[in-house]
């Protein structure tokens, strides 16, 4: 059974306001090559929901990204969270980071991710925009956490059409992936998916719900950012102790998920 893996491409600062960003030096290219270099080494391919600021600044990055047959999905322009800005600037968003990444990248973007997976109940409407450019969203996180979630969402992927994006349709227009989760009885559902969860959970644990989707006949969408291996990454100051927690041992967990399951990009396991 193939699971999908994604990776969040921007750099350690980008969940600060992107006026400050050119105040931090940037750790992206050594940080991704690491991943890039594992990926290689277990013969993966993933999916790269990149930030058009990203490849603007680093086209060589993404050049080398596709060189090494992964695709390049958008993650926005400038990580903005869509909570707390308007259709107008969602769009103005998108269209930005299209242009730029099919210029450097040379392919067709057919996916989404909302930066901090900031798609809530309040904010649905956003997929009245994101269904006008995407074949494929993975914004809607089907669990309950302090910064994000709704988690009576579908677990599993499922089309839907943009009136009811919590509901299945499966002559929807748009394809809905949503980031691993564990169902836990009387808790609901647990997030299993990568970037801080990778840090803080077992891995024993991990490795449990990625098996039990599997046995299903489910895919485990999985997900990681460079700075979740990055042991040297610098300390700021508006940051919580979650971005940096267990960092030392972040590439390990990750090396032994290459290892013991088999992950393909959206585009090979869909053919997009």
């Amino acid at each position: 059974m193939k699971n999908i893996l994604s990776i969040d491409l921007e750099d350690y600062f980008c969940d600060l306001p992107f006026s400050s960003w050119s105040n931090y030096t940037s750790r992206v290219v050594p940080t991704t090559e690491i991943i890039l270099e594992l990926l290689t080494k277990y013969k993966v391919s993933a999916t790269f929901f990149t930030l058009g600021s990203i490849a603007e600044q680093f086209p060589e990055l993404i050049e080398k990204i596709v060189s090494l047959g992964h695709e390049i999905a958008s993650h926005g322009y400038s990580h903005l969270d869509l909570r707390k800005i308007n259709k107008d600037i969602l769009e103005n968003e998108i269209k930005k980071s299209i242009i730029l990444l099919e210029k450097i990248s040379g392919e067709k973007i057919n996916g989404f991710r909302a930066p901090f997976f900031s798609i809530s109940r309040n904010n649905l409407d956003s997929f009245d925009i994101i269904q006008k450019y995407f074949k494929y969203d993975s914004s809607i996180f089907p669990a309950k956490t302090p910064l994000y979630g709704i988690p009576s969402a579908p677990r599993f992927p499922y089309r839907f059409s943009s009136n009811h994006p919590l509901e299945k349709n499966p002559n929807g227009k748009l394809l809905e992936l949503p980031p691993a989760t564990l169902k836990i009885p009387l808790y609901g559902n647990l997030p299993i998916a990568g970037g801080f969860y990778l840090r803080f959970l077992p891995l024993s644990l991990i490795k449990y719900g990625i098996n039990k989707l599997n046995k299903i006949e489910e895919s485990a969408m999985f997900y990681i950012h460079p700075k979740d291996l990055d042991v040297n990454m610098p300390k700021i100051d508006s940051y919580s102790w979650h971005y940096y927690y267990n960092l030392k041992n972040g590439k390990k967990k990750f090396e032994s998920l290459l290892k013991n399951f088999k992950f393909s990009s959206v585009r090979d396991t869909y053919l997009f």
